[in-house]
């Protein structure tokens, strides 16, 4: 399953990737479930995360629900649980490299 991952993300453009990702993210999520792993953000829960790397792939670590990634639910968990960044009506300026 990983050299699966590995190929698709190695062969098709990060563009095309995604707006395919929200047609296959509901197979996905139905496909894994189970109970042994649970993905915070959306509380769905699965027997395993799928693969996730570009030149080595790592075994569960990308969320079939919500496709995120171990450090976007650390911070989820962080937000949720030491801050009251859910009780405000906030606006946020995401800025990346």
């Amino acid at each position: 399953m990983k050299k699966i991952f590995k190929f698709f993300l190695n062969l098709i453009p990060r563009p095309v990737l995604i707006k395919v990702s929200y047609l296959v993210r509901p197979l996905l999520s139905i496909y894994y479930s189970g109970q042994k792993y649970q993905d915070p953000i959306d509380g769905k829960n699965f027997r395993s995360f799928l693969p996730y790397g570009y030149e080595i792939p790592r075994e569960n670590v990308l969320s079939p629900s919500t496709l995120s990634l171990e450090r976007h639910r650390l911070l989820w968990l962080f937000l949720k649980n030491r801050t009251n960044f859910f009780n405000h009506q906030l606006k946020v300026l995401h800025f990346a490299p």
